[in-house]
């Protein structure tokens, strides 16, 4: 089982200092076993431990013989002189010459991962990956802070509903089902071929207030977002709410802000001490998905199938977003950003005009001389299936009390997040002959789901500053390919040789293994699949967070607060799903023996609405009160240049029992 970064370094810590003490234990036996020279024999200046004695005597070799013409204990004859000179007229029989060594045969060479290897052919059997992996994070960070329960709170219950809801809307605006096939469901070819299709019956769900974006085959090529084509993605760092931007350092800039003194909190800061001010955050709060997965697998440069080939590429992203908020200064929250970032390329692994790479010099005209057949019985399957779940809530209720020279109030802030990152190796051949067929497919599925209501009311302190809104929603999906395919007409010799490798031949002819798309190399290293050859890549993020907050002041606390800075942060939320699916591979000319069909598909869609919830939600499943609070302006609706908030619905006291509605 595969470690973290902190525990492979821990680990490797304890095992160097494990090594430590056994040395040093051998070191303390060494010692105890040391004995003073009491006797030459254990004396270690005269002792040599490698003189070896014994009592063996050398013995009479005895030769035996089976042959019937020679006796038995019988020395073989000695070998005839030969004159060193002879009279003028005698002629000398001249030895005959010593035979000229054959030429050593060329010693071949296989590819494996990119890399070269020189040495005698053997049978390399390449291995099938399959890999399930299923991430859940649930959070639930509902926090009450009361001081004397004068504040009139909704319940968060509501709210969780309306997430749920959301959820399972946000799941219903996707297209394509996620890829599920196992060995157990029959023909995958027949499987792939419904997944084509429903990508080439896709159309956008007819909903209010959704914007949507299909992108089909050579239209899905390039760097997307939110349906437009740009040159370069831009760098999630960068994206950040200004909350979550990380904090530049003495080194990172030349001049150091220096804070205002108060008298008060200027003094070394110690573990709890806070910065001056009064401060209330119930938001910042970050999750993230994240998977990548890296595959140097099976591949060669002449590719022969028997049957279909057939390519899917499919992006799939959903962003869902609810967003107001209700400010006692009646201030407009910052705005706050959705973004779906696609990216599908494939490239060529031939090196660019212009450059010469390190094979080029051991290029030649000739054919192959030799060749070796790998057969493997059955399919060759890569499989990695993730799934990736977050539901996170942070439905905080405070009351704000300042009662000293620098407050810091914190409800959210929470950090939640899945990571996976995958490596699949395998070997490069020279040429893959496959008896059935060739299914490549990737997909990328990402749903996004924020509600953020937040409402702030009580007696504000003169020049607060209230931080709503501000947050980040990211879809970003990658599927990158190396290796581009070209399709051939098939040809009589490689037809034959399929036909002959599935009646159970061990090996090719030679007007296979000597075709002039094998021309400059020494030795040939064939790979025959009598299945299907699949290498399917399927990633699913789902990410669901709540951080509707309410926040009341109350109006007699503020006496040590007059004239210190009074910050609110209710939003600024970062919620990501990022996934890479990354191929390196060969160029390969690509022979079928059937149909070859390849397609790709961007699907991009967000429903995002800043004042009230949208035409079109399924309200109801929500309960009555969830209906009147969320959805009052669809009974009066509000002038088309104000938002209007929330509804607050004073259905019962606020409770300082914060199990309530879990035990009701």
């Amino acid at each position: 089982m595969a470690l973290d970064r902190i525990s492979e370094e821990i680990a490797h810590f304890a095992g160097l200092f494990h090594l430590e003490i056994e040395a040093g234990k051998l070191r303390l036996d060494y010692e105890s076993f040391r004995i003073k020279a009491i006797d030459d024999k254990l004396d270690p200046l005269k002792d040599d431990p490698f003189a070896g004695k014994h009592d063996l005597k050398a013995q009479k070799l005895k030769i035996t013989s089976k042959h019937k013409d020679q006796p038995e204990d019988t020395a073989p004859p000695a070998a005839p002189k030969v004159a060193t000179s002879a009279p003028a007229d005698t002629q000398v029989p001249t030895q005959p010459a010593a035979p000229v060594a054959a030429e050593a045969p060329t010693i071949p060479t296989l590819t494996l991962g990119g890399i070269t290897i020189t040495g005698p052919m053997v049978e390399i059997m390449p291995n099938s990956i399959v890999m399930a992996i299923a991430q859940t994070a649930f959070l639930t960070d509902n926090d009450l802070l009361v001081f004397d329960g004068i504040a009139d709170f909704t319940d968060p219950a509501l709210f969780l509903t309306l997430l749920q809801d959301l959820g399972e809307l946000a799941q219903s605006l996707s297209l394509i089902d996620p890829w599920i096939w196992g060995p157990g469901d029959g023909d995958v070819l027949l499987a792939a071929k419904k997944m084509a299709a429903s990508m080439a019956e896709a159309e956008a769900p007819a909903v209010d207030g959704l914007t949507t974006v299909i992108l089909r085959a050579e239209e899905a090529e390039g760097i997307f977002i939110n349906g437009l084509r740009v040159e370069e993605a831009p760098a999630i760092k960068d994206l950040l709410p200004a909350f979550l931007q990380p904090e530049e350092t003495a080194e990172d800039s030349t001049e150091v802000a220096q804070l205002p003194s108060d008298g008060v909190t200027d003094h070394d800061p110690g573990p709890f001490a806070v910065d001056p001010g009064h401060a209330v955050v119930t938001g910042g709060n970050r999750v993230i998905n994240e998977t990548a997965i890296k595959s140097v697998w099976v591949d060669a440069p002449v590719i022969a199938v028997a049957q279909d080939v057939l390519r899917l590429d499919i992006i799939s992203q959903v962003n869902l977003r609810i967003e107001a908020a209700a400010l006692a200064d009646q201030s407009a929250p910052a705005p706050s950003t959705s973004l779906n970032v696609a990216q599908l390329e494939q490239t060529s692994s031939v090196a660019p005009e212009g450059s010469t790479g390190k094979m080029a010099e051991h290029q030649g005209d000739g054919l192959p001389s030799f060749w070796n057949v790998t057969r493997l019985e059955g399919d060759l399957m890569l499989m990695d299936w993730v799934q990736q779940h977050i539901f996170a809530t942070d439905y905080d209720r405070v009351e704000v009390k300042f009662s000293g020279a620098a407050t810091y109030i914190g409800t959210g802030e929470n950090l939640v997040f899945n990571e996976t990152l995958i490596l699949n190796l395998g070997f490069h051949y020279d040429l893959i002959m496959i008896g059935g067929s060739m299914v490549t497919l990737n997909q990328i599925t990402q749903v996004n789901v924020l509600l953020d209501q937040d409402r702030i009311d009580g007696a504000m302190p003169a020049g607060a500053k209230l931080h709503a809104g501000d947050n980040l929603q990211l879809n970003s999906a990658t599927i990158s390919t190396t290796g581009k395919d070209s399709l051939t007409d098939k040809t009589d010799a490689f037809a034959q040789a399929l036909s002959e490798l599935a009646g159970g031949a061990k090996t090719i002819g030679a007007e296979v293994a000597q075709d002039a798309l094998f021309a400059g190399k020494e030795a040939l290293n064939v790979l025959y699949i009598k299945g299907d050859l699949i290498q399917t890549n399927v990633i699913e993020q789902f990410n669901y967070l709540g951080d509707s907050d309410q926040i009341h002041f109350i109006q007699d606390m503020f006496t040590t607060a007059a004239g210190a800075e009074v910050s609110v942060t209710s939003g600024s939320n970062a919620q990501i799903n990022a996934a890479s699916i990354v191929s390196q591979g060969l160029d390969s000319t690509l022979m079928s023996g059937g149909e070859a069909y390849s397609d790709a598909l961007i699907y991009q869609a967000e429903l995002i609405d800043d004042c009230a919830p949208p035409a079109g939600v399924q309200i109801d499943k929500l309960a009555n009160e969830a209906v009147a609070f969320l959805v009052d302006d669809m009974i009066a609706p509000a002038p088309a240049d104000e938002c209007g908030p929330g509804i607050q619905i004073d259905d019962s006291p606020g409770s300082v029992d914060i199990m309530q509605t879990m035990l009701a």
